[in-house]
């Protein structure tokens, strides 16, 4: 085997396991010896463990090498791209995968993609095998605070997202692309998070915060940009620059933004000036594939996509003002290489359990040669979407000449005179192709049974897993929306028993798993049988309506995709053992409507012993119901966070927990849920929604009614009690009511009324359990009717007469327009202030 050597911190060489397919095989033994002990020299930076380099990795997306002005390109404007290239060693041949997420994964990994199991953009082949040892645990592992913003596309599942691959710092998406670039809903970690303008000036924002956060380590910040790739949306006054009928809309926008981009590369690198730390930090700048697109790419055969020059060579530009020399190099190097050339350069241990297929370029960049590097051959390899068995497109590339397999037909190109591959000169030079195609085979032969695996999704037992439809097989005439089956594709047609949709699955833990469909039933009623193994569940789906839009793309030229929203329902829980398994989805009736599927969502739903499962009960009226707008991070479950729901499950919280009306929303419970579990982190928090808006003090006695919602609130609320008591223990009441008590007729009557509710309730959960009762929300102008004054006070009365109560103020908390109910922040809020008062009773003597 071949080893690739660096130094180590103390100046050791140390060497990285690498594979033999990168040498031409004609070369000797004895050569790659002499090579393996060649001594490097002295003029290799070396890096200390007391002064290690920051590192700031920028890629783009679907840009190509012909996407820069400093590269010919007479129309787009990148002066700061121009300028960093003056400044950088710029690698002339730099070479990356022809599509995303296989460059994504040869350049965390120094591997080839095939090897890490990446064959593809969509579908699972994307996915970048857990046990991949990445840069970004490298460099965690070394000291290094580590970030990731913008687009990851190596996988989604908790294992598999950059979360789990090393970064302790996340802001971006998952997927191959999202569908709007204007206020995306992106994720914070794990946490989808709504944001406000265009996406590569909120992904910069989020990475300027990561190079000014005060710590005493050094950085590693990987910012890889989702523009230029499509959907085609940018700032109209940049579009309307560029859009002057000269060149394509899709072009112009695709220059419009990589302008952008331009513009943002200028604001990391004036972060990195303010914090007085540029000399100190490698800046790498590259993009992932060639264009996305038929424009200028310095006359090279091909695009994004392609094995030949055009689709795979691509900018790469480093700069480090402290230890390197502005110059080209015309040597070929790649993606691969960045992670060894990163850790010889930062004095970092690689210690992969898989060989690397990269090598340094430390003594290339340093010298501007390294005979090491002189014979070596890339290679790249398409597999075929139809078949991963079969064999699709490769290339083989060495510093003169081009190899490309296509269809079966094999040629060769002199990349030296002939850089547009005009002339296949395979015949002039068949031992050169034989060689080259040799490498190719051998190396198809060995990770063809990788990229033929088995890919389930794996189930976190600690997080919840979305498992989105296009990862999912399909079986009969079910199909997706748009017809790819790529990133925000989702299953239509679902009408027949016959159509089966299927996941494969890793359960790691066997237990008990609750399953979430994000669908869209435009009617409603139709019924579903979920099935994991053995064990399966069925439920009749409520309306979910449609909201199918055309994506607002500038490129009107090219066919319109299509977006939807989803609505979600529990399907109820199932049974698991632990392995693979397929996940199941079928329709137990023909006829019936349509339905489209989204994803669905499997939480681990174990309910733990009874002295571990601590149970809160709900109630009151509208605002503690909630009625504030769900947004994308209300909707995400935690396994610690359960809520009794309308059928008497036990299921992950999510909002909205009530189901009083139609128009329940964001509450208060999840809030007050997520700091008590952060709090206790050994025990389940239960939630028991009792809540039912409009609902006078008066429904809360036995035999109350309640008109408007025709229920019985205390005494449905009693039996949804004795029910949760079955599994768990009552910890606490928390109440907020009184609104419909706020008049003259009812407000004289509601103290004692209200005392001897709760004397009822601790009847029947326990004398010495806590209660915190919300003060009623404050108006604008702190003008409350008498009444409702009286209202307040008894509230404020109660809590200090009743043992173990506690009084929550609402100053400071905003309402929704409708002036009655709390918005989604202040219920939030409440949700801290209700948890710390909670808190504050068991602190008291």
């Amino acid at each position: 085997m071949i080893h690739l050597l660096a130094w180590t911190k103390a100046g050791c060489r140390r060497s990285f396991p690498r594979h033999p397919l990168h040498r031409m095989v004609t070369l000797a033994l004895a050569a790659l010896a002499a090579l393996a002990v060649q001594a490097v020299p002295s003029t290799v930076v070396q890096a200390e463990a007391t002064d290690r380099p920051n590192v700031l990795l920028i890629m783009t997306d679907d840009q190509g090498w012909g996407d820069l002005g400093s590269h010919g390109n007479a129309i787009v404007q990148t002066p700061v791209l121009d300028s960093l290239a003056g400044e950088s060693v710029e690698l002339d041949r730099f070479y990356v995968s022809p599509v995303c997420a296989p460059t994504r994964a040869a350049l965390l990994t120094g591997r080839y993609p095939e090897r890490t199991g990446v064959a593809g953009v969509t579908g699972r082949r994307e996915v970048m095998r857990a046990g991949e040892t990445t840069m970004a645990e490298v460099f965690r592992d070394a000291g290094y605070a580590t970030g990731c913003f913008g687009k990851w596309h190596n996988g989604a599942q908790p294992a598999l997202d950059p979360i789990g691959q090393g970064f302790e710092t996340f802001f971006g998406f998952c997927g191959g692309h999202t569908n709007l670039y204007h206020d995306a809903v992106l994720q914070r970690d794990r946490t989808p998070v709504q944001t406000r303008g265009y996406i590569t000036d909120v992904l910069t924002n989020q990475a300027i915060d990561f190079l000014r956060r005060d710590r005493d380590q050094p950085f590693f910040c990987y910012v890889p940009y989702n523009a230029p790739h499509g959907p085609f949306q940018v700032p109209q006054e940049l579009f309307d620059r560029y859009n002057t009928g000269e060149i394509s809309e899709k072009t112009a926008a695709v220059y419009a933004m990589v302008e952008n981009i331009d513009q943002n590369v200028g604001r990391l690198l004036a972060a990195l000036d303010q914090q007085q730390v540029a000399d100190d930090t490698i800046v790498i700048f590259l993009t992932d594939n060639g264009p996305n697109g038929k424009r200028f790419n310095g006359g090279m055969r091909g695009a994004k996509g392609s094995v030949h020059e055009g689709g795979c060579r691509v900018p790469c530009l480093i700069r480090w003002p402290a230890k390197l020399t502005p110059r080209h190099i015309a040597q070929i190097t790649a993606h691969i290489d960045l992670l060894p050339t990163l850790a010889e350069w930062c004095g970092l241990s690689v210690e992969s359990k898989q060989p690397l297929d990269g090598q340094s370029l430390a003594q290339l960049i340093a010298e501007g040669s390294d005979p090491a590097l002189t014979d070596r051959t890339l290679l790249t390899y398409r597999p075929d979407k139809s078949g991963l068995e079969s064999f699709g497109r490769a290339a083989a590339r060495t510093n003169r000449f081009r190899l490309t397999i296509e269809k079966g037909k094999t040629a060769l190109f002199d990349m030296q005179a002939d850089p547009g591959q005009d002339h296949d000169v395979a015949e002039q030079y068949p031992d050169v192709a034989q060689q080259l195609r040799g490498q190719i085979d051998r190396y198809v032969e060995t990770v063809t049974p990788v990229i033929t695996a088995p890919r389930p999704a794996p189930i976190s037992p600690r997080l919840a897993t979305f498992l989105p439809a296009v990862d999912a097989q399909l079986d009969g005439d079910v199909q997706f929306a748009n017809g790819n089956g790529w990133a925000h594709d989702w299953i239509d047609r679902w009408q027949s028993p016959q159509d089966r949709i299927a996941w494969t699955i890793r359960v790691p833990a066997p237990g008990r798993y609750h399953l979430r469909l994000h669908y869209v039933s435009p009617q409603g009623d139709a019924e579903v049988v979920a099935a994991v193994g053995e064990s399966e569940t069925t439920t009749r789906l409520k309306r979910s309506a449609p909201d199918r839009r055309v994506r607002p793309d500038l490129d009107s030229e090219s066919t319109p995709r299509l977006m939807q929203s989803f609505g979600s329902q529990s399907l109820g829980t199932v049974d698991v053992g632990s392995g693979v398994h397929e996940l199941t989805l079928r329709r137990t009736a023909e006829g019936g409507e349509p339905l489209e599927v989204g994803g669905i969502t499997v939480t681990r739903a174990e309910i733990p012993a009874k002295d571990k499962f601590h149970l809160f009960v709900l109630a009151g009226q509208s605002n503690m119901a909630g009625r504030a707008n769900v947004l994308p991070e209300d909707e995400l479950p935690d396994p610690r966070i359960l809520m009794l729901d309308a059928s008497g499950q036990w299921i992950p919280a999510v909002d909205p927990v009530h189901f009083d009306k139609s128009v329940a929303g964001v509450g208060l419970g999840r809030a007050f849920a997520r700091q008590l579990a952060k709090a206790n982190p050994d025990v389940t928090i239960g939630l028991i929604p009792c809540a039912v808006g409009g609902s006078p003090i008066s429904s809360w006695q036995p035999g109350g009614f309640h008109d408007q919602t025709r229920s019985h609130p205390y005494d449905d609320a009693v039996e949804r009690i004795k029910l949760a008591q079955q599994q768990g223990s009552i910890q606490g009441i928390l109440w907020h009511q009184g609104e419909s008590d706020s008049n003259p007729n009812r407000a004289a009557q509601y103290h004692a009324a209200l005392k001897e509710l709760f004397v009822r309730l601790r009847d029947l959960v326990g004398q010495d359990t806590p209660i915190v009762i919300g003060q009623l929300a404050q108006p604008d102008d702190g003008q409350w009717s008498d009444a409702r004054q009286r209202v307040d006070q008894a509230h404020r009365d109660v809590a200090k007469e009743l043992s173990a109560a506690a009084f929550v103020p609402s100053d400071g908390l905003t309402l929704r327009s409708d002036g009655v109910h709390f918005d989604r922040r202040s219920l939030v809020e409440f949700g801290k202030r209700y948890a710390r008062a909670f808190q504050s009773l068991g602190e008291q003597p």
